[in-house]
């Protein structure tokens, strides 16, 4: 659908926009600037007195199209069709007990980036962390360090434009590693293959599992729910100390009101999941199959009061396949080999959305819904495994939404 769009502003209006802020990296005049929009996401504004709409921001936009990476043949094959290339399946957690703990699941990312840094000789770790100054915003940061690793550990469900932070490269120097959501790896994908300054900058990438990014508007839920005033927060986490952790809010109060949480299924089942964007619904990727390496919870484990926390790896790559056995003996972190089916038993509801997927998308061509083009994720094979009910309500269901919430028409304006 890449044809139909002249700029990214169209993207946005289709409502096909990730908010992973890779256009406003590649946007040679420096026309796009990103806004966050309290029930969307971030999104790019257009300054229209620069833009000469050259098309390069649609050129690495993952929201309008996105291609599997090539097969390897010594991928895992059972799991190839629903999960992407992956040659080795590991589930452990951080060697350090203090990034294990802080960490969501185990502190593998956070473990995997600081052997980067420590020990293969990489400047540093592109990612994002809590801004400055407002505890419920993202912003992307280059960590060099163990502190600064620590400082920023857990996960940030609120928008996240890692991508953003591309321009904060330096393509001369050591290379880096890149960690974010699934669409963050397959914008940085699209931005290598573009070729420009520093394109050649990450030398590893290593996603999250991913189920959908929320809003702001389901942070602020949370504070409403917890009777706080977003001009309060000193610091939101939304995950980590422990597992799977607890949504803890610390305000500017003193004393045991300075605190409040509540669990992590009340925070992502009752009110973030459903504050997520219209596009993650539409995601075939939510494991980060254009990465090296991906990390998610290996939810078939029962939940344990006072759990430490472990994570499921995948090593997608010969790169991430190499890194992941350095960090292992270098004690890094701890890793035994798990069976193949360990991914389908721990990750149930990403792998029925990619079942559905098909369904949804030809349900928003019957609309005239413009849709993201999606090469080579085997989607119709996933959607030929469901029963027929199961087909049925993929595509009846999403009618059915479409035309209640009014996706079957573009925003009727520009973000402000």
């Amino acid at each position: 659908m890449s044809g139909s769009f002249g700029s990214v502003i169209d993207v946005v209006a289709w409502r096909l926009c990730l908010g992973c802020g890779v256009c406003a990296s590649v946007c040679p005049n420096g026309a796009l600037c990103l806004v966050d929009v309290q029930d969307d996401g971030i999104r790019p504004k257009t300054d229209h007195n620069r833009c000469v709409r050259c098309g390069e921001c649609i050129k690495a936009c993952p929201g309008i199209a996105i291609e599997a990476p090539d097969t390897d043949d010594a991928v895992i094959r059972e799991l190839h069709q629903a999960w992407g290339p992956v040659l080795e399946v590991w589930e452990g957690y951080a060697a350090d007990p203090e990034i294990r703990f802080f960490g969501s699941s185990g502190g593998v990312v956070t473990a995997l980036s600081l052997y980067c840094i420590e020990r293969a000789g990489m400047s540093g770790v592109l990612h994002v962390g809590s801004a400055a100054g407002n505890p419920l915003a993202n912003t992307a940061v280059v960590s060099r360090s163990r502190p600064e690793l620590l400082g920023r550990t857990g996960s940030r469900y609120a928008p996240a434009a890692t991508c953003s932070g591309l321009g904060l490269l330096d393509g001369s120097g050591p290379q880096f590693v890149f960690a974010g959501k699934p669409c963050d790896v397959a914008a940085l994908r699209k931005w290598t293959a573009l070729g420009g300054k520093a394109s050649g900058a990450i030398a590893v990438a290593i996603s999250i599992f991913c189920a959908g990014t929320p809003s702001t508007r389901g942070s602020l839920r949370i504070l409403e729910k917890l009777g706080v005033q977003p001009g309060q927060v000193r610091e939101l986490r939304y995950r980590g100390c422990g597992w799977p952790g607890r949504t803890t809010v610390k305000t500017n109060g003193s004393g045991d009101a300075a605190d409040r949480s509540m669990s992590y299924e009340e925070a992502w089942g009752d009110i973030l999941s459903k504050h997520t964007q219209f596009r993650c619904r539409l995601c075939p990727d939510s494991t980060g199959e254009l990465a090296d390496l991906s990390c998610g919870d290996p939810w078939y484990r029962e939940l344990a009061s006072g759990d430490p926390g472990r994570s499921l790896v995948l090593a997608r790559t010969a790169t991430g396949a190499g890194v992941l056995h350095e960090a292992m003996n270098a004690g890094y972190v701890q890793l035994e080999r798990v069976d193949a089916d360990t991914v389908p038993r721990s990750q149930r509801s990403l792998l029925q959305r990619r079942q559905n997927l098909w369904g949804r998308l030809l349900a928003l061509r019957l609309l005239g819904v413009p849709v993201p083009r999606c090469r080579g994720f085997s989607l119709l094979a996933n959607w030929r495994s469901l029963s027929i009910k199961e087909k049925a309500r993929s595509v009846v269901g999403t009618i059915r939404r479409a035309r209640q919430r009014g996706w079957t028409k573009p925003y009727g304006h520009e973000v402000q």
